[in-house]
C-alpha cells in the first residue's frame, strides 16, 4: 500500500480558470458535457477572504484534482517597461524583481516577475505582483486538491478576444469601475492606457453626448499614436467590452465619431457575459506569454520522511534477496551444465583413442605408398599426351595453302604483314600498318573468305617501332584446355 502511495502520480485532464480581482473571484470551466462553459463566481470582502471563495467554488462544482489558471485583476499587479536586459528566457523570474526594484517600492525578496518583448519598441514589459499575494492563491488551490499551472494578467489574457492576424484596440471596463484601453498587435499586447473624468454609464445618461464626444477624442488620440508606432500593421478596428453599459449603443455611438470601425467583443462564448468572465475563458486559450507561478512558488515534495525511509528499506531487502536468489539459481544450472559437459568430453576423449587405434591398424605399407605415386605419374603424362593429340585437327591434314590464298587476297595497301604464326585453328599475325584505322577495316574483310571468317582473335595490341609507324600484332582465340 505504501509502495503504491508512492509510485502513484495524479491524473489531471480538466482545467478551470479563476479571475481574481478585489472584492470577487469568478470561476470558468467547461461544461461537464463538452459543449458550452461553467461560470461562477462568488463575493471576497477581503484578500484574507479569498481562501474560502476558491475552496467554495471548487467544491460546489467538483473541480478536486483539476489544472488551476488564476488571472490577476487590475490593481492586483504592476506593470512596467523597461530596457530589453541580455538574459535568456528561463532567467527572467529570477532576475526581473532587481532590474525593476527602483521602480516599484516592494524589495525584490517579496516580488514575482515575468515579462515579454513588446512589439513596438525594442523594451521588455514587466509583470509584477507581490509574493505573498500570489503564493497565497496557489495554497489555496494545493489545499483543495488542485493544481496551479499558469498565473497571468487580465490584460495579457484579454488579447485572446481579439483577431489573430490583426491589430486592435479594446475599450473596457469592469462593473463600477474605471476605463481602459488596450491594444493588441496579433494577440500581443504593445499599448495601455486609463481614462479618466468619465462617469459610468456612459450611455442613457442627459450629458451622455458629451461623454461620448470626449471618450471618442481620446480614443482618436490613442489611435493616432498607435498608427505612428504601428505602421507595419496599424489599428484595424475598435472592440467595446464595457460591463456598465449597453456595448451595442455604445459602439454605434463611437462608430459614428471615429474613422475606424467599432464593434463589441465577439470572440468570447455568449453565455459569458461580463468582462471577469471573459478574461477567464481567455486564460483557457492564453499560451504562457506571462506565467508568475515560477518554481519558487511550486511545492516541493520532501521525500526524506521515515515512512519513504522504510520503503526503500523494504523495496532495497527485496531486490537484494531476489538478486541473491537469481545468483544461486543460476549458479546451479552452471554446476549442472559443467557436469554434462565434462561427462561429454570423456565419452569424446574415449572415442578419439579408439579411432587412433584404429587408425594405426590401417597404415599403408611403403609399397604401395610408391606405386600408387609412380601410378599418377603414369596417369598425368597420358592426360598430356591426349591434350597434344587434340589439338591436332583436320586442319592440320589438310594443310595451310588455301588459307595462305585467301589471306593474299584479302591483302590491303595499308596493311605489310611480317610475321605469321598458324597452328591448327590458331592465327597470329604481326606487321605494320599505315594507320591505326587499318587494322579494323583489315579484319572487317576477312568475313568474305571462309578460311578466314572463322578465324577468331582475343588479343589485339597496336603500338610504333622505331621508325614512328604503326605496329600491331594479333593473337587468335584459344580453345579452353580441359583440365586433368
Amino acid at each position: 500500500m505504501l509502495m503504491k502511495k508512492l509510485l502513484s502520480r495524479k491524473t489531471v485532464s480538466k482545467v478551470a480558470s479563476f479571475a481574481v480581482f478585489e472584492g470577487k473571484l469568478t470561476l470558468v470551466c467547461p461544461a461537464e458535457d463538452g459543449n458550452g462553459w461553467i461560470s461562477d463566481s462568488a463575493e471576497a470582502a477581503s484578500r484574507e477572504s479569498w481562501t474560502s471563495a476558491i475552496a467554495q467554488l471548487i467544491n460546489t462544482h467538483q473541480l478536486n484534482g483539476c489544472r488551476i489558471r488564476l488571472v490577476l485583476g487590475h490593481g492586483l499587479y504592476q506593470s512596467l517597461v523597461i530596457d530589453k536586459p541580455a538574459l535568456p528566457r528561463h532567467e527572467l523570474a529570477s532576475a526581473l524583481p532587481f532590474l525593476v526594484k527602483d521602480l516599484v517600492t516592494e524589495p525584490p525578496a517579496n516580488l514575482i516577475a515575468d515579462g515579454f518583448e513588446e512589439p513596438i519598441k525594442n523594451k521588455l514589459q514587466v509583470l509584477t505582483a507581490q509574493r505573498a499575494l500570489v503564493q497565497q492563491l496557489v495554497l489555496a488551490c494545493l489545499a483543495n486538491g488542485c493544481e496551479p499551472e499558469l498565473i497571468t494578467v487580465d490584460e495579457v489574457v484579454l488579447g485572446q478576444v481579439t483577431a489573430e492576424k490583426q491589430s486592435q484596440l479594446i475599450l473596457h471596463s469592469r462593473q463600477h469601475s474605471g476605463l481602459h484601453l488596450t491594444a493588441f498587435k496579433q494577440q500581443v499586447m504593445c499599448f495601455q492606457r486609463q481614462l479618466r473624468g468619465f462617469s459610468q454609464p456612459l450611455t442613457g445618461l442627459e450629458q451622455a453626448d458629451l461623454q461620448i464626444d470626449g471618450l471618442a477624442l481620446e480614443l482618436q488620440r490613442s489611435l493616432d499614436f498607435l498608427s505612428a508606432q504601428l505602421r507595419d500593421a496599424p489599428i484595424t478596428q475598435v472592440l467595446v467590452s464595457c460591463d456598465s453599459d449597453d456595448n451595442e449603443q455604445l459602439a454605434d455611438a463611437l462608430r459614428q465619431r471615429l474613422n475606424v470601425p467599432v464593434a463589441t467583443v465577439s470572440g468570447a462564448p455568449a453565455e459569458l457575459t461580463d468582462f471577469d468572465a471573459r478574461v477567464a475563458w481567455a486564460a483557457q486559450l492564453q499560451q504562457p506569454l506571462v506565467n508568475l507561478y515560477s518554481d519558487s512558488l511550486k511545492p516541493q515534495s520532501n521525500w526524506l520522511t521515515l515512512p519513504n525511509l522504510v520503503a526503500g528499506w523494504a523495496a532495497g531487502a527485496v531486490v537484494i534477496g531476489s538478486l541473491a536468489g537469481w545468483q544461486s539459481w543460476q549458479e546451479y544450472r552452471a554446476t549442472q551444465l559443467l557436469a554434462q559437459q565434462q561427462a561429454r568430453l570423456t565419452q569424446k576423449q574415449t572415442e578419439l583413442d579408439n579411432a587412433k587405434a584404429a587408425l594405426a591398424r590401417h597404415l599403408p605399407s611403403e609399397l604401395k605408398v610408391r606405386l600408387s605415386g609412380e601410378l599418377e605419374q603414369h596417369l598425368v603424362a597420358k592426360q598430356a599426351t591426349l591434350r597434344a593429340i587434340a589439338m591436332h585437327d583436320n586442319s592440320l591434314q589438310a594443310g595451310y595453302a588455301k588459307m595462305l590464298q585467301q589471306l593474299a587476297q584479302a591483302a590491303s595497301q595499308d596493311i605489310s604483314v611480317s610475321r605469321i604464326h598458324v597452328q591448327g585453328q590458331q592465327l597470329d599475325l604481326e606487321g605494320v600498318a599505315r594507320h591505326p584505322n587499318a587494322v579494323p577495316g583489315w579484319l572487317q574483310s576477312f568475313s568474305r573468305y571462309p578460311q578466314l571468317a572463322d578465324r577468331r582473335f582475343e588479343v589485339m595490341s597496336l603500338g610504333r617501332n622505331e621508325e614512328n609507324r604503326v605496329t600491331f600484332m594479333l593473337q587468335a582465340q584459344r580453345k579452353t584446355e580441359a583440365k586433368p
